[in-house]
């Protein structure tokens, strides 16, 4: 439904309040005022452009779009731009997808007068003084046009902006990998690549296992898709100090051998001398050669971090193909980490135990080839997106008592509660939780908000409420 307001059907003037309540921008205008306007509405986004045009085909009496309110996700730029430009490439950059043809009319017939900085300014005199001199009643301006909109679900590849960071954490090397050919296919840019082929690439997916000091088993499901030995020949590459001949590098060559300096030895000593420390790090980029190399390193460093008992590696990775080079990536940083831990626990007597291994893929890609073979995982393991992981920032508990609904929130181990908060008034509770920190993963608020609204439910029904165990 339309969020729009008819006063007067017989005006040319219609007031877009963008992400204003129309209400509000209405009843600041003089009465004399009002009465001079067809119709006032918001349009949050570029998408109500297309209910725009359908309701100026529905009243072809309008002949005026007065923009007054906060522009807040350039929905009323993209506006001023198709009806100034009156072209289709304006619509096809804002993603209009309706018959050029069949609204030229319109664009030809309708102007757009921009007080945005007037709406900032609370300048409603200057918008009364514009609806008063526009005001144009009972004329036609074109012939009524009846626009008709169907959105389908989009099935093609390629989002339309670049996004802020993703992240995944999990327990699972292959589950994490479905969530990021997940994420990738959602929301990846299609693009063409260096090597003359197209690819979908999300930028800074980040992924982090949590191991905790488990053993961690590699998946057999991957056997369909990349050979696990395939696994064991990338890893044994991180081994291995020497290059072979005509090859710019290789992992272990530069971990091992940077300028005739071992890196992972450094990182060992220093973690073993100095477990606070922050400067456990290896790098592979070398500027001399690698700025000239047409295949330089993906792998840019690996850094150690000890936090209580636990080693924690993260690797920055500047270009990674998510398909068949992240879950090598992250196998061999897992068995990295727990060569790093074996070798300081010799050392030390400390018994530290390998805790989370995170990458950060900055261009996170898979190229075109791969798609049928994304599809064929996804169709497969797909479901794998929805598997349980336990949240390591703790566990809420979720009770009625006293006639409140009360939510505490406690450690992994339950041994620390450190939120605890209990109102009749379930926004209250919304308003407490809201912003804090509390969730790794987002289907556990989406789990807790869920039992909260049954909670409260329940306690207003006279019903007992136990909380859903996983």
């Amino acid at each position: 439904e339309k969020d729009i307001l008819i006063i007067n059907p017989k005006s040319n003037i219609s007031i877009a309040t963008l992400w204003a309540k129309k209400d509000f921008i209405f009843n600041l205008l003089h009465e004399k005022i009002k009465n001079k306007v067809n119709i006032i509405g918001t349009l949050y986004t570029i998408n109500g452009i297309k209910y725009v045009f359908q309701t100026l085909g529905e009243n072809p009496q309008i002949n005026k779009i007065i923009l007054y309110g906060p522009d807040l996700t350039q929905s009323g730029q993209a506006l001023i731009d198709i009806f100034n430009n009156k072209d289709k490439e304006t619509l096809k950059k804002y993603n209009i997808n309706l018959d050029y043809d069949e609204i030229k009319e319109i664009l030809d017939t309708t102007s757009v007068i921009d007080m945005r900085k007037d709406f900032w300014n609370k300048n409603i005199s200057k918008l009364e003084e514009i609806i008063q001199n526009s005001y144009k009643p009972e004329n036609i301006f074109r012939r009524k046009i009846n626009i008709k909109i169907s959105e389908d679900v989009k099935n093609d590849y390629g989002y339309i902006i670049p996004l802020p960071p993703a992240f995944i954490y999990e327990e699972s090397l292959f589950n994490a990998w479905v969530k990021i050919l997940t994420e990738i296919k959602m929301f990846g840019i299609l693009k063409g690549s260096e090597y003359n082929e197209k690819q979908l690439e999300r930028l800074n997916i980040i992924v982090s296992l949590g191991l905790y000091g488990r053993k961690y088993e590699l998946e057999k499901e991957f056997d369909e898709f990349i050979k696990l030995e395939e696994f064991e020949k990338h890893l044994n590459g991180y081994f291995i100090d020497k290059k072979p001949e005509g090859v710019d590098y290789t992992y272990g060559e530069r971990f091992l051998n940077y300028n005739n300096l071992n890196q992972l030895q450094y990182m060992i000593d220093k973690l073993s001398r100095n477990p606070e420390t922050r400067r456990a790090i290896m790098i592979t980029w070398n500027p001399n050669i690698d700025i000239y190399s047409n295949d330089p390193p993906c792998v840019i460093s690996i850094e150690g971090i000890i936090q209580g008992k636990y080693l924690n590696l993260t690797e920055y990775i500047r270009s990674n193909d998510m398909f068949r080079g992240w879950p090598l990536n992250m196998y061999a940083l897992i068995r990295i980490g727990e060569y790093i831990v074996n070798e300081i626990n010799k050392r030390t007597n400390k018994g530290y135990e390998l805790g989370i291994v995170t990458t950060i893929s900055t261009s996170a890609h898979i190229y075109e080839h791969d798609f049928p073979y994304m599809e064929r995982v996804l169709e497969k393991y797909g479901y794998r997106i929805k598997s349980f992981v336990p949240d390591p920032k703790g566990n809420f508990i979720i009770y009625n008592e006293d006639n409140k609904t009360f939510i505490e929130h406690r450690s992994y181990d339950n041994t620390i509660l450190d939120f605890k908060f209990g109102s009749e008034n379930i926004n209250e509770i919304y308003n407490r939780l809201k912003g804090l920190p509390f969730f790794t993963l987002y289907d556990h608020s989406m789990y807790v908000v869920r039992e909260i609204y049954k909670a409260d439910e329940f306690r207003r029904s006279g019903k007992k409420y136990i909380q859903d165990q996983v």
